[in-house]
């Protein structure tokens, strides 16, 4: 067993220089049913040459492989101890873990402290100056702004009403004089009728020449005069109007003999005659063109009241004037015959405002004579304004006022702190009950089955209100 191990292994240079030879023997054949056999053994006489003598220890000889695998391996009892080990030491780890999680690192406590409360009443006069800077507590004299706001508005609106298009047919006609050599004057209005009695009159005054005699007989003179339709509408759009069919007639002339002497003719039709309903601008179109605009101007304002207005400071409703609509303006009046019209006007309102907080610390101190020395303000007062009387003239605003100011006994959260930690949770009641100013107390600790105060101050949350 041994000699066959030994055949797997590789022997280099183990030798020292001095048993090397000049040359190699030839390895000798052995036999195939040999056990044994030899290593060949490869000399470097080189490297023999330069290494420093070497003498090797002896050659250890090889464990049984069996042997070998029976030192490696543990034995069955070693291994599964082991893992037993294991699974203790990760319970203990585990439970570890849950002790400090559960008794340590989540333990908190918050403490509820309600203290004795009382209330002081106060009543009386403050003045809000827009002139003053800090509040004057003697005098009862607090600081204000004075803000105006202006504002313009513009819009487009339809009318409502409907107007007559009343047009009248117009055109030209010559007269003739075929009544005598003298002329004749024609005053503006004079009537001109058709043959079927449509009314037609001059424009303005004129002159007939007079007609002339040629071989004893008279030869009539004319000339071109406007007129316009009696009435109006289409239905005296007519065609010319001329001999031997037409003519036109003066009614002042009947029953005389200038009524066939004297008369008129057209070349070219009487035109533009018509009669129609249009848009008309109507008062009620007017006035709520208005109010549209004064409503348009208040939310602006409006806006700026809530938006321009500094958030610190209050602004009581008594406190704005009514706008005061500065111009109003219609490119249109009412009767104007228009389907579209437009308005736009300007309008300005004064605000006058003050900060709570000066109102606030007037009021304590008007209180603080009153005030027990155990006790402290809580929260603001409760403000109830009976007048408010504006002068935006001098910036000031005049308050009536009753407040109702709430106050708690004093307790210092630090030292109560102090007193409750590391305490019991039963511990608590006792304690609580000889501090002056407590009324009630609520205490929660989690997780639920800790009955103790932590100790670290920054595990417990103490609040008072």
């Amino acid at each position: 067993m041994k000699n066959k191990h030994l055949k797997n292994k590789k022997v280099i240079d183990i030798y020292p220089p001095h048993t090397l030879q000049e040359k190699e023997e030839p390895e000798k054949e052995k036999p195939a049913s040999s056990q044994t056999e030899e290593v060949p053994v490869h000399i470097n006489r080189f490297r023999a040459e330069e290494k420093e003598e070497y003498y090797p220890g002896e050659i250890e000889e090889p464990r049984n492989i069996e042997e070998e695998k029976a030192v490696r391996r543990p034995s069955l009892l070693t291994h599964r101890s082991g893992r037993s080990w294991l699974k203790i030491g990760g319970i203990i780890a585990f439970a570890l873990a849950i002790y400090y999680l559960g008794f340590v690192a989540f333990v908190r406590a918050n403490i509820f402290i309600t203290t004795k409360k009382t209330t002081l009443p106060f009543s009386g006069v403050v003045l809000a100056d827009r002139n003053v800077s800090e509040v004057k507590y003697s005098q009862g004299v607090i600081p204000a702004n004075l803000f105006v706001f202006t504002e313009s508005a513009k819009n487009n609106f339809i009318s409502t009403g409907k107007g007559k298009d009343e047009k009248k047919a117009k055109g030209v006609i010559t007269i003739y004089n075929n009544y005598s050599v003298s002329p004749q004057i024609l005053v503006a209005t004079t009537r001109f009728e058709t043959p079927d009695h449509k009314i037609f009159r001059l424009d303005s005054r004129v002159v007939v020449p007079g007609a002339s005699k040629v071989n004893g007989k008279l030869v009539p003179d004319s000339i071109d005069v406007k007129v316009t339709a009696d009435k109006a509408g289409e239905d005296y759009n007519i065609p010319a109007c001329h001999l031997p069919d037409c003519k036109f007639t003066i009614p002042g002339f009947a029953g005389t003999d200038k009524f066939k002497g004297f008369y008129g003719v057209s070349q070219n039709p009487m035109e533009g005659g018509s009669f129609s309903a249009i848009p008309m601008i109507t008062s009620e179109d007017s006035k709520q063109a208005e109010d549209t605009i004064i409503q348009t101007l208040m939310k602006k304002i409006g806006a700026d009241v809530k938006n321009k207005v500094p958030k610190n400071l209050t602004v009581l409703d008594g406190a704005k004037s009514s706008i005061n609509i500065t111009k109003i303006d219609s490119d249109a009046s009412v009767g104007d015959k228009r389907k579209n019209f437009t308005v736009k006007g300007e309008g300005e309102v004064k605000v006058i405002a003050f900060k709570n907080s000066d109102l606030k610390d007037y009021i304590q101190s008007q209180l603080d004579t009153k005030k027990e020395k155990e006790y402290e303000y809580y929260k603001a007062p409760t403000i109830t304004f009976q007048t408010v009387k504006p002068d935006f003239a001098k910036g000031t605003l005049k308050l009536t006022i009753q407040a109702k100011q709430q106050l708690r006994y004093h307790l210092d959260p630090q030292d109560l702190k102090l007193k409750v930690l590391g305490k019991k949770k039963n511990e608590l009641k006792t304690l609580f009950q000889n501090i002056p100013g407590v009324k009630q107390v609520d205490v929660k600790i989690r997780p639920f089955w800790i009955r103790n105060i932590p100790s670290a101050s920054s595990r417990v949350n103490l609040s008072i209100d």
